[in-house]
């Protein structure tokens, strides 16, 4: 680990930070969403003064996010080191976008934007025991590799089109929509999925409505993309999606999705209630650009 005392380990931070904190570390670890070399502490006065980590979505990814672990009340005078070291050690990983998510009302906010993070967009987290789709409708799924990756990519971008989520219309726009589609299939094949997780809705006559990506990213089960085209919106088919990955997630043993949507995504909240999704937080997400 990265820290002011070259005696601290994990061990010993373990008997430092709160249990939920410990908890979301090791499960990081153990999924190598971080590493030992991610870890940052600051000492102060022989004690851990704070804590905190760098985390990829996977093994396969430079790292993306901060996590706060411990720190001093109202972020703390060591709290702005401590995160320009993780920023700088970020850089050399290669990252060139770094993301911190804190509650709205958090006290870290003067200390992220001290560090040059800029609010990047609200976002709400939901979990459900089980997506449900009660309604009968005319719809089937298949794996989404039974198409070409050119299709998926097409659908992905047909997807993205007048999303209200802020993150993919800015990445549309800077991007161009098919390099943004692009960029998103990369994402989602980085994780870790199982492939009968992912699914296309089609109609009776054969015709793509929809497509639905669930991974396990940050250590969590998660809907990593999920989409329908905007002529077809309004029909339920977010819904559909969601129940059926989760026929297939369950037989792996998995007891739990979450989702998150951007707050502005009133439809997908609809669609996340709908499917007997919980409203569990909401918070403020910041960007940083690295150079």
């Amino acid at each position: 680990m990265e820290n002011d005392n070259s005696q601290s380990d994990l061990q010993s931070l373990r008997s430092t930070i709160s249990g939920s904190a410990w908890h979301r570390l090791s499960t990081l670890l153990e999924f190598s969403c971080t590493k030992p070399e991610w870890i940052f502490l600051a000492i102060k006065d022989g004690a851990l003064a704070g804590a905190l980590a760098l985390v990829a979505p996977s093994k396969f990814n430079v790292p993306v996010e901060i996590v706060r672990l411990h720190g001093e009340p109202e972020g703390g005078t060591s709290a702005l080191p401590l995160f320009q070291r993780a920023i700088k050690k970020a850089g050399l990983c290669g990252t060139r976008e770094l993301y911190c998510t804190i509650s709205e009302n958090s006290a870290d906010a003067a200390i992220i934007s001290e560090a040059q993070f800029r609010p990047w967009r609200k976002i709400v987290r939901f979990e459900s025991a089980g997506p449900i789709n009660r309604a009968v409708q005319p719809y089937r799924s298949v794996e989404v590799n039974l198409f070409t990756r050119a299709e998926i990519i097409a659908l992905i971008e047909k997807t993205s089109e007048h999303s209200r989520d802020s993150q993919i219309n800015y990445y549309r726009r800077r991007l161009g929509t098919m390099a943004d589609a692009n960029l998103t299939l990369q994402m989602m094949e980085s994780t870790n999925y199982d492939p009968s997780w992912w699914r296309v809705a089609l109609d009776a006559g054969g015709n793509t409505l929809g497509i639905i990506f669930p991974v396990v990213a940050f250590a969590v089960l998660t809907v990593g993309f999920i989409g329908v085209i905007p002529e077809c919106r309004g029909r339920n088919i977010a819904s559909f999606l969601l129940a059926e990955a989760w026929t297939f997630i369950k037989q792996q043993g998995h007891v739990t999705l979450s989702a998150e949507a951007d707050e502005r995504s009133v439809a997908m909240h609809r669609a996340l209630t709908k499917s007997q999704f919980s409203r569990r937080s909401q918070k403020q997400e910041w960007r940083l650009e690295l150079p």
